[in-house]
């Protein structure tokens, strides 16, 4: 049994399934396993363990699709079904948006913010990996910028749901990776902190929230209290504590509208 994470606000569409991975998943009573544990790219566990997670959210279509993450700013477009799954990955982009019913995509992530967008008048959805380096480059805002660009998006109807992230609690950086956030976030909601050591605490998905709403999408359509990864490395993987670790796995797939 796989106990995935879900957002609230996107389990109501009927339209959108959705989930993130859990580190453990039970295999009898009381006994549990690593899910997606730290392994060499392409490995078979990985390829198990995701097809694991794809039949406890009910899909049945094994082709995944997901992109090379390099930790920048670009928007993968999944327009046409039968590409390959081996030509999606050899794309580097670190958020993918697409249209196509029945055609899973997925992110993975081990601190930085998974985030899942559904326009439920369009139909469409997109994921966003969004760590230090991809939400100072404004990561998600492309994404918003790709769904009005391709699908005629309204930002205002967008949903956009952040899961388990590393949060400020832990997320402790030097003035030098802080310094883009300073200047961003003076006069307005405060997600670097400064302390005693000269350091700052980051709070990427508070950081991505305000994006989230420069970029047009309403703050009643933003949900940003998944928990901290590094708090409880008893759920989930934290790089930042572990260092080599395994991912988190979150995938989004649209329904056939009937």
């Amino acid at each position: 049994m796989i106990s995935s994470f879900f957002i609230k606000l996107l389990q109501k569409q009927i339209s959108l399934i959705h989930g993130i991975s859990p580190r453990y998943y039970e295999i009898n009573e009381g006994e549990k396993e690593p899910l997606c544990p730290y392994r060499k790219d392409g490995d078979s566990l990985f390829f198990k363990h995701q097809n694991y997670f794809l039949k406890s959210l009910g899909i049945e279509n094994k082709n995944l699709f997901r992109t090379q993450q390099v930790h920048g700013n670009n928007v993968y477009v999944l327009k046409n079904k039968k590409i390959s799954t081996n030509e999606a990955i050899q794309q580097k982009a670190d958020a993918i948006v697409t249209h196509l019913p029945d055609c899973p995509i997925m992110i993975l992530t081990a601190d930085c913010v998974p985030i899942i967008i559904y326009d439920p008048v369009e139909n469409v959805t997109g994921l966003v990996h969004a760590g230090r380096m991809g939400t100072q480059k404004g990561i998600l805002t492309n994404a918003i910028e790709a769904l009005s660009r391709e699908y005629g998006s309204n930002p205002k109807n967008l949903l956009v749901g952040m899961g388990p992230a590393i949060r400020a609690c832990c997320y402790e950086v030097d003035k030098y990776c802080a310094l883009p956030f300073i200047k961003k976030s003076l006069g307005s909601s405060g997600f670097v902190k400064k302390t005693s050591r000269e350091n700052y605490f980051l709070d990427l998905p508070k950081a991505n929230r305000l994006e989230g709403l420069e970029a047009g999408v309403l703050g009643g359509n933003i949900f940003t209290d998944g928990p901290c990864t590094s708090c409880d490395t008893q759920k989930w993987y934290s790089y930042r504590k572990e260092g080599r670790t395994g991912r988190l796995m979150t995938v989004a797939m649209l329904r056939f509208r009937r």
